[in-house]
């Protein structure tokens, strides 16, 4: 974007900067606080461009032959050159100053969009002379405290070195808190200020980084559109230097041993040790020269432990840089910055003081927690004296030379995120720059649980790509506080119900009351660019029910002072059962719907009786570790609910088990319209456009019954008609997004039939016909349902309950221990520990389940114990939008790995079943609900339990007279009623408690009940088909 020549009105985070604020070490990145621009409506921040300027005047390695070169005069612009969420960043513009020293550039953040990192380039002429990390994410100021006490400032000023709470670019903090995946963050080049993205993060879910870069991903999907790999240009430091500044994306490498990505020579000035002097581009203590803070030489003890000014190239945001170690090339744990405080050994160079053992314990790294292939947390390390805070696993970008020809690379990859990784320092050692790393690799053999290790004193070379993690900067005050720079947003940012339910359960209640302000929220914040709906005349409708006596009447409560407070007031005929969706307009119900619910009514609450599954039980370890398991993935415990999100039971013999249909990504349900449901559906039709739902139901709203071929035919939509044609993805997925919630009871289809996933053979799927409903190109959109994170804001589920999540998003890159449905109690078809989740497997061998006739299947014995499935079907599992009825499948809320773009979940067929499968998300699949908790567990996994034992309850199911072929008569009847549907055969009597008091067959169309007390009954009656339709009668 070019210049802007008015300057937006800004809110400083810190009005004046330091008089003397050196500007040649103002930050390389900005960190935008998310939740510091809710609550204030910022809209973005203002980045001076002085430092480019600053730095191109007198920065020694900017400089040819000596002589500086200043950036010269020209058209200023800037620009997205990359970011890892689509649209975080909206804009950036050109503020100018009073010279071109003095502009900035304005960097517009969508909120809504949640967190992430941007790279700005600053550029003149087309020629990029600058580029800062733009780095949104909530405070990491709370980290841990951690010294040698020995750390000075630049004039040997005792200092507390205090950390940030995660590396670098993370956006999450906690080893196994939401965002858990995430914790790993950006990486760096030793030496060099801009970050490059892993693009995989640590459960396996590969992202891709947008801009002006294009898009790329890692080499592992895309070998051609991924980062840049160069080998380095020019064998001097100012070029390589001056090359990096002007392409931040592009990974430079060097092939020889005895030099750097950015000099051919190892050192800044060779000689003996400790007479050599080393590149100093991090600002190291002894600024290249030896130091070592145990020296009996005072003056050089001094000053190896007395931090210098912060580097101009340190990648670290304002008032945070990154740490030194006390000792060049002195090995002692206490030169570490993470090192054991006042020990003089080195722990690398003796496996009993790094490695952890599963059953002895480390005195030398007791407390430290162990996540297997997560991270470790040294909260409690040494009785909390070493606490270091939660390390994860970040990985790395690794060379691999080529050994047939030394001189040419076979690339960079970035690898290791579940295993190891290491935090640079800013001190350059005898052979390669300083870090601390630890290793977690749970696939090792070195002991029963693998190989983990904490190492102290270790060297890469400086073209390794590892993490950073920053401390504040002792030195803040001599260089000046370029405090981020805020701008407030001109828009309203109205977030008040975003995170409310889509789904309310009602059991024998009357009344509902059901706030709107979602809908307003969730337009402002994810469907539209800071917009706001209209709300001067809020309407509500029905959409479709199962049972048209349900909802009684519909009218909205008025907030006069703020309408988007109102509330839908729902009134209910409670001794009704079934589902129905409501929704919200402006105007008229003939107008776009702007967001619906679901109304689950049942006879007793769904959550009453919850299934409690651990997927395995961990290893038994003496010490450190948390829940090594023989899949080498953590447990999962999960509490699911008896049954199917919309089933009015859980027992599938009563028909009423069968639940609604969702596709992957979706709030609103389907109904299934399928010989497996007899359940009727009625879509509310308006009478008129001009009717307002304060009126009661029956005088605005008629109701036209659905079939499956009306359904087909009449709210089915294939991508060629709702398809968004924008060129911008990320817009385009929005518009469709925004289609679905105008048309909830629409299922939205991709034309062309695929295959199902075949799990025997992964790479022989053909993943051009992935399908799925919000774009035209597969892997898109993937956290619609919130995996790794909290409840999404198009979770169907009720409050407290969510869609069931996986641990890692392994498909193709692993096949146990990752779905919440893994049985890791049984061998494989192998004869190895856990049943492979994505092979089809004997539901009775291996899974101690049995099918239930054709009305499902039950898993009820002591290890694998998940109830009762019903046999719900599938609506356009390959494609195209065909209701089936072979399979069965519940969702997970996770797509999976490798941008394959299938969605993970559990499939049932015949008498086999896969726990965790690849499905088109465009197909229309059940969901069991699950407790809305945290995925990793922070403590020992508990085994699973018997269930409770629980009572069958048939809930009341009362048909309108028109909507239904079966009548009972007399009702309430003294011996015997009258059954008026020919084709019924059998039937069963169940009390209200849910206990059965008779069964038989149905005679001459007559039931003979002479003997039954007076009272109320549920009557099941099963057709000659096999349908089933439940009635409510009475016993004089």
């Amino acid at each position: 974007m070019t210049k802007l020549h008015l300057f937006a009105f800004c809110l400083l985070a810190n009005a004046v900067y330091s008089q003397t604020a050196n500007y040649a070490k103002a930050p390389n990145s900005y960190i935008f606080d998310l939740e510091q621009a809710h609550s204030q409506n910022y809209g973005g921040i203002l980045i001076p461009v002085k430092k480019a300027y600053e730095m191109w005047s007198k920065y020694e390695y900017l400089k040819t032959d000596g002589s500086s070169t200043p950036i010269p005069a020209g058209i200023q612009s800037a620009s997205v050159y990359w970011q890892d969420v689509p649209r975080l960043v909206k804009n950036v513009n050109i503020v100018p100053g009073a010279d071109a020293s003095g502009s900035s550039i304005k960097v517009e953040i969508d909120k809504g969009r949640g967190k992430g990192n941007a790279v700005i380039a600053f550029k003149v002429d087309g020629v990029i002379y600058w580029s800062w990390h733009v780095w949104i994410t909530d405070n990491p100021a709370n980290g841990v405290a951690y010294g040698h006490g020995t750390e000075t400032d630049i004039d040997g000023n005792p200092v507390i070195i205090e950390y940030m709470d995660r590396n670098l670019g993370a956006v999450g903090s906690g080893l196994v808190d939401h965002q858990w995946q995430k914790t790993g963050g950006l990486m760096y080049e030793w030496g060099r200020k801009d970050p490059f993205p892993s693009l995989v993060y640590k459960d396996s879910d590969f992202y891709e980084i947008t801009g002006e870069v294009g898009v790329m991903r890692h080499p592992q999907i895309d070998k051609i559109n991924t980062v840049p790999v160069v080998v380095r240009p020019y064998s001097e430091i100012e070029k390589n230097i001056k090359y990096s500044v002007n392409n931040p994306i592009n990974y430079i490498i060097n092939t020889d041993s005895g030099g750097n990505w950015f000099s051919s020579s190892r050192y800044k000035v060779a000689g003996a040790s400790p007479s050599y002097v080393t590149w100093d581009l991090w600002s190291d203590n002894a600024k290249g020269g030896n130091s070592n803070g145990n020296s009996s030489n005072t003056a050089l003890s001094r000053e190896s432990r007395s931090y210098e000014l912060k580097s101009e190239l340190d990648p670290c945001p304002n008032g945070w840089r990154i740490p030194s170690y006390y000792g060049r090339e002195t090995q002692n744990n206490n030169l570490s910055f993470f090192g054991k405080k006042a020990d003089w050994n080195n722990a690398d160079s003796n496996a009993a003081q790094r490695q952890l053992f599963p059953d002895a314990p480390n005195p030398h790294l007791n407390g430290v927690k162990v996540y297997p292939g997560i991270g470790m947390d040294f909260t409690q390390a040494e009785n909390g004296n070493r606490n270091i805070g939660q390390i994860p696993l970040p990985g790395a970008y690794v060379y691999y030379p080529n050994s047939v020809s030394p001189n040419a690379p076979v690339g960079v990859m970035f690898q290791d995120n579940g295993a190891n990784g290491g935090l640079w320092s800013s001190t350059f050692a005898y052979d390669g720059a300083r870090l601390f790393s630890i290793i977690s690799d749970p696939n090792r053999t070195s002991t029963s649980v693998g190989l983990h290790a904490i190492y102290n004193n270790q060297t890469n070379p400086t073209r390794t790509g590892n993490a950073v993690r920053c401390i504040k900067d002792p030195n803040l005050a001599k260089i000046g506080d370029f405090a981020t720079q805020y701008f407030a947003s001109q828009k309203e940012n109205y977030t008040l119900g975003l995170d409310n339910p889509n789904s309310y359960v009602v059991v024998n209640q009357e009344q509902l009351e059901i706030p709107v302000n979602k809908a307003f929220s969730v337009h402002n914040q994810l469907l539209s660019d800071q917009e706001m709906l209209p709300s001067d005349k809020l309407v509500a409708s029905i959409v479709w029910t199962s049972n048209i006596d349900l909802i009684k009447n519909l009218s909205i409560n008025l907030n006069s002072s703020d309408p988007r407070n109102s509330t839908i007031a729902v009134s209910l005929d409670k001794n009704i059962t079934g589902n129905a969706v409501v929704a919200l307009h402006n105007g008229n119900k003939s107008n776009p719907v702007m967001w619906s619910w679901h109304i689950w009514a049942t006879a007793e609450n769904p959550a009453e009786y919850p299934v409690t599954y651990t997927t395995e039980a961990p290893a038994v370890v003496g010490h450190h570790f948390i829940n090594p398991t023989a899949s080498k993935m953590p447990p999962m415990t999960t509490v699911f609910m008896d049954r199917n999100l919309g089933a009015l039971n859980s027992n599938v013999n009563t028909g009423l088990a069968n639940g609604l249909h969702y596709q992957w990504g979706r709030k609103d349900p389907i109904p299934p319209l399928s010989q497996v449901n007899s359940n009727k559906v009625f879509v509310g039709v308006p009478a008129s456009p001009e009717l307002i739902s304060t009126a009661p139901i029956r005088a605005d709203t008629y109701f036209k019954e659905l079939t499956e071929t009306t359904y087909d035919e009449g709210f089915t939509s294939p991508y060629a008609v709702y398809g968004s044609a924008n060129s911008d993805q990320s817009r385009k997925i929005r518009e469709n997004i925004k289609y679905s919630v105008e048309n909830p009871l629409r299922f939205m289809y991709r034309n062309g039939l695929g295959a199902e996933f075949d799990g025997g053979n992964h790479y022989g799927n053909d993943l051009t016909k992935v399908k799925d409903w919000v774009s035209d190109d597969r892997a898109q959109a993937a956290d619609r349902w919130g995996h790794a994170d909290k409840k999404s804001p198009f979770d169907p589920c009720p409050e407290g309950w969510r869609v069931p999540d996986v641990s890692f998003t392994n498909l193709y890159t692993g096949s146990k221990g990752t779905s919440p449905w893994y049985n890791g109690y049984h061998v494989d078809a192998y004869g190895k520990p856990g049943v492979i989740q994505d092979q089809w497997h004997s539901i009775t061998q291996f899974y101690g389940g049995e099918a239930i006739g054709t009305a499902g299947w039950k898993f009820e014995n002591s290890t694998y114990y998940h109830g009762q499935i019903p046999r719900d079907g599938i609506r356009g599992e390959v494609g195209e939008f065909k209701m089936k009825t072979n399979r069965t499948g519940l969702w997970t809320a996770s797509m999976a790995d490798l941008n394959t773009g299938f969605a993970l979940a559990m499939l049932i067929q015949n008498d086999k079943m896969q726990t965790g499968t690849g499905v088109y998300p465009q197909a229309g699949m059940s969901v069991r609900c699950a407790k809305d908790e945290k995925r990793l567990l922070g403590s020992t996994a508990e085994l699973n339990k018997p269930a409770a034992p629980r009572p069958i309850v048939v809930p009341p199911k009362v048909a309108n007279a028109a909507a239904s072929e079966t009548q009972l008569s007399p009702n309430p009847f003294t011996d015997r009623f009258s059954i008026s549907n020919a084709q019924a055969s059998t039937y069963e009597i169940f009390d209200f408690g849910g206990k059965l008091v008779q069964k038989g067959i149905v005679e001459s169309g007559s039931v003979s009940a002479p003997q039954l007390p007076t009272g109320l009954y549920i009557i099941k009656i099963t057709m000659k088909d096999g349908s089933t339709s439940t009635k409510k009668i009475i016993k004089k």
